[in-house]
């Protein structure tokens, strides 16, 4: 008896739910082959392993980095938002774009703005509302964490064989192509 998806599923933890599409592969007649699309569930699965490979094995540079740093994901998260060029925001913004009340967003930045990487300024616009931006230290934590994941990446790619790095290659060339992609290519590494 073939196994087949219910809605049980939705109810195992991310390792259940790849223990038992790994358990459950689809007959031979049914595996997408060259030139065909494969699902994308399949394509999420593939991908999630090799995210869970890459932080296992490839952010020692980058967690180190964010202990010496004492920074929490969330002001992480909030410094990316703020790095993009011209990216000026309210608190009332900045508690949306990393899902915060207000208040708790107002404490994230106060402590930023405590410890040097953001700044309030006045709005231009509206005198009355406040907007925080990086500092220079602010920025140099960016790069800094950015340039540890990519140092650990490096790291993967030089145990990748000629012919994985050439299809792995022209697979990131392809996304790529798409410019929110692009966009993120050397985000935070320059400057």
């Amino acid at each position: 008896m073939q196994a087949t998806h219910t809605q049980d599923a939705a109810f195992l933890t991310p390792t259940q739910n790849l223990a038992s599409e790994t358990q459950t592969q689809p007959p031979a007649s049914e595996t997408p082959t060259a030139g065909q699309t494969p699902p994308a569930s399949d394509l999420a699965l593939d991908l999630y392993a090799l995210v869970v490979f890459l932080h296992k094995n490839c952010n020692s540079d980058l967690f180190e980095a964010v202990g010496a740093l004492e920074l929490t994901l969330t002001q992480i998260k909030l410094l990316h938002h703020l790095e993009s060029p011209g990216a000026a925001l309210t608190v009332k913004d900045a508690a949306e774009l990393v899902h915060l009340s207000f208040p708790a967003a107002s404490r994230t930045v106060d402590d930023l703005v405590r410890r040097g990487f953001v700044e309030r300024h006045e709005d231009p616009d509206d005198r009355r509302m406040k907007r925080v931006s990086p500092t220079e230290g602010g920025r140099a934590v960016i790069r800094r964490l950015n340039a540890a994941r990519l140092t650990g990446l490096e790291q993967f790619t030089h145990t990748l064989s000629d012919t994985e790095r050439r299809r792995l290659g022209g697979a990131l060339s392809e996304l790529l192509e798409r410019p929110d992609v692009a966009a993120c290519r050397r985000e935070g590494l320059d400057s």
